[in-house]
């Protein structure tokens, strides 16, 4: 990864970058890790607001100005800020299945898809981590990402009916 290539990017870009890559890695953990404990719920709370920040952190990134100086990506930002208070909602309320369902989707839509996408030609993330050449290696990436999409949606379909709340 190119650091100082981020470096040069303006703050909201980073800050975009980093609270995405800390809720991916953070999100992963409280995923395979055991839920309803009192470290889930904490790293939980930390892991929406890192989600909230992230989404937040997009509507200053215009690099794509179709209308109005957004993008159809700030779509999914207005569907992740939206998701995010109803998985808190979810388990106030001890709705957990519901909890679990919307999580998944902001883990694998938000972060897994969006991020698949980050990585095409042109786009930073693609700068970062794969240099400026236009090898093939970041289609792998995206279909690697992409297929552990539809896994995880598999899996949080599969387990659904066994942590019906």
């Amino acid at each position: 990864m190119s650091l100082p290539l981020l470096s040069q990017t303006p703050v909201a870009i980073q800050i975009h970058v980093v609270s995405a890559l800390l809720a991916l890695i953070l999100g992963a953990g409280l995923l395979l890790g055991r839920k309803g404990t009192n470290v889930h719920r904490i790293l939980g709370r930390i892991w929406i607001g890192v989600m909230v920040i992230t989404a937040m952190s997009s509507f200053f990134i215009s690099s794509l100005r179709l209308y109005f100086g957004f993008s159809p990506i700030h779509i999914l930002s207005v569907f992740t800020l939206i998701g995010s208070f109803q998985a808190i909602t979810a388990a106030r309320a001890g709705r957990i299945a519901e909890h679990r369902r919307h999580v998944g989707n902001l883990y694998s839509f938000a972060l897994l898809t969006a991020g698949a996408f980050t990585l095409l030609p042109g786009r930073l993330m693609h700068k970062l981590i794969f240099g400026e050449g236009q090898g093939q290696a970041h289609l792998v990436a995206m279909g690697l990402l992409l297929i552990l999409v539809l896994f995880f949606q598999w899996w949080l379909r599969r387990d659904a009916a066994g942590h019906k709340a």
